[in-house]
C-alpha cells in the first residue's frame, strides 16, 4: 500500500494506491465520513465491471446506498447529464449528509465531483478511480467539470475529495486502447518532472501494453500520483507551477474538441499534444532534438499516436484560441527546456506551431 498525503491550503486528504480497495470500500469510507447514505455515480461499463462489489461493501459497512449511472466517454461531461444527476439526487431526497462516490475514470471523477461540489451547495465526495489516468491523475487535485461544445473543461470547479482510493487490481479489466491512453498521462509526468519515469515505462513497453499487469504499472501509478501531488500542494489553484501539467494538453484538449470528443481518447490526444510540444520545445525553448526524438519515440513504443492523418481545419484552430489556458497575448504552452524541466511559454503567434502541426500530418493530403 503507498499512502500519499496531499495538504494544499484547503483540505488535506490521502491517495491510497493499493489492490483490494474496492472489497473494503464501506469500511474506508467510514474512516473519513460519518454519513449514512452514498451515492454512487459510475458510468455503465465500469457498474456493469466492478458496480456490484462496491455496493456489496458499502451495505455490508452499513451505508444506504443510491447508484446513479452515467453513459459512458466524453459525452456523460454535459450539462445535461449533470442537470438529469442533480434531478435524480433531488428526487431522492439527497441531503446534505451523503456522501458522493465517484467510481470510474475521469470523466466519472469530473462529473462526480463537479456534481458534489454544487449541489445543496457542496456534498463531500471520494474517489475509486478504476483507469490508469483516473489514478495517475484526474482524481487527484480537486478539479472538476464538464465539457461545451466550444471547448474542454470549460465549466468547472475546484473540489477536493475526501480521499482517492486507487485499486489497482481494477487496471487489468481496461481494454487496451484505455490502458495505452492512460500511460500518456504518466509519461507526461516524466518528461516535465521524473525523467526515471521514462526508463521505467520503456521497460514496461518492452514487456508489451496490450494488457494492465497491476505489478508493473501500479509503481508507475504511484510515482506519477506521488508527482501530481507535489504540484497540487505547491500551486492548488492551478495558477503557478501546476500549470506544468498541462504539457501536451493545449494541442489535445483541441483535437478533443474539434473532433467533437468522438475521435480520441484523451491520452490519445494528449500524446498527440506532447509530441507538437516536444517539437516546440526544440525550436522554441533550446530542447535537445535527440532527447525529444527519445520522448517521441517512448510513446509510439507505448502504443500511442503521435501522428494525424491530416493537417486539423478551423475547428481545430477555433478550440486553441478559445483554449482557457491562453495566455495574454496569445496561445499558452508548456515547453520543456530539457526533460525533467518545463517552462510557460506565451507563443504571440501561431506561425511556429502551424509549423509544427503540419509535421505531424503522417499523409499530406490523407484521409482522416
Amino acid at each position: 500500500m503507498t499512502r500519499i498525503r496531499i495538504r494544499p491550503r484547503s483540505v488535506a486528504y490521502d491517495v491510497t494506491v493499493a489492490p483490494g480497495l474496492l472489497a473494503r470500500a464501506g469500511s474506508l469510507l467510514r474512516r473519513v465520513h460519518g454519513g449514512s447514505v452514498a451515492a454512487v455515480v459510475t458510468d455503465r461499463t465500469v457498474d456493469r465491471l466492478h458496480g456490484a462489489r462496491l455496493v456489496r461493501s458499502l451495505t455490508s459497512a452499513g451505508w444506504t446506498v443510491r447508484r446513479d449511472v452515467l453513459p459512458d466517454g466524453e459525452r456523460a461531461k454535459s450539462l445535461v447529464v449533470l442537470e438529469r444527476l442533480w434531478v435524480r439526487w433531488a428526487r431522492a431526497g439527497l441531503s446534505r449528509d451523503a456522501i458522493v462516490v465517484a467510481l470510474g475514470g475521469g470523466v466519472v471523477s469530473d462529473v462526480a465531483g463537479f456534481a458534489a461540489s454544487c449541489y445543496a451547495r457542496g456534498l463531500p465526495w471520494a474517489a475509486f478511480p478504476t483507469t490508469v489516468i483516473g489514478q495517475a491523475d484526474a482524481a487527484i487535485g480537486g478539479k472538476t467539470g464538464v465539457n461545451l461544445a466550444q471547448g474542454k473543461n470549460l465549466i468547472g470547479t475546484f473540489h477536493h475529495p475526501f480521499a482517492v482510493y486507487a485499486d489497482v487490481e481494477t487496471l487489468r479489466t481496461l481494454p487496451t486502447r484505455e490502458y495505452r491512453a492512460g500511460l500518456a498521462e504518466i509519461a507526461k509526468i516524466g518528461v516535465i518532472a521524473h525523467p526515471a519515469i521514462l526508463s521505467r515505462l520503456e521497460r514496461l513497453a518492452r514487456a508489451g501494453t496490450r494488457t494492465a499487469r497491476p505489478e508493473l504499472v501500479g509503481p508507475l501509478v504511484r510515482s506519477a500520483a506521488e508527482v501530481k501531488a507535489l504540484f497540487v500542494q505547491a500551486d492548488e489553484r492551478d495558477q503557478g507551477v501546476r500549470l506544468a501539467l498541462n504539457f501536451g494538453h493545449t494541442v489535445g484538449h483541441a483535437l478533443e474538441a474539434a473532433t467533437g470528443y468522438r475521435r480520441y481518447r484523451h491520452g490519445e490526444a494528449v500524446a498527440i499534444g506532447m509530441a507538437a510540444a516536444l517539437r516546440m520545445s526544440v525550436l522554441e525553448a533550446g530542447l535537445d532534438p535527440v532527447d525529444a526524438m527519445e520522448a517521441e519515440s517512448l510513446l509510439t513504443a507505448l502504443g500511442l499516436p503521435t501522428r494525424l492523418a491530416k493537417e486539423p481545419g478551423r475547428a481545430f484552430w477555433d478550440a486553441l484560441a478559445r483554449d482557457k489556458k491562453r495566455g495574454r497575448s496569445g496561445v499558452r504552452m508548456i515547453l520543456c527546456p530539457a526533460i525533467g524541466e518545463s517552462k510557460v511559454f506565451e507563443l504571440p503567434a501561431l506561425t511556429t506551431l502551424r509549423r509544427v502541426i503540419r509535421s505531424l500530418v503522417r499523409h499530406p493530403g490523407g484521409n482522416p
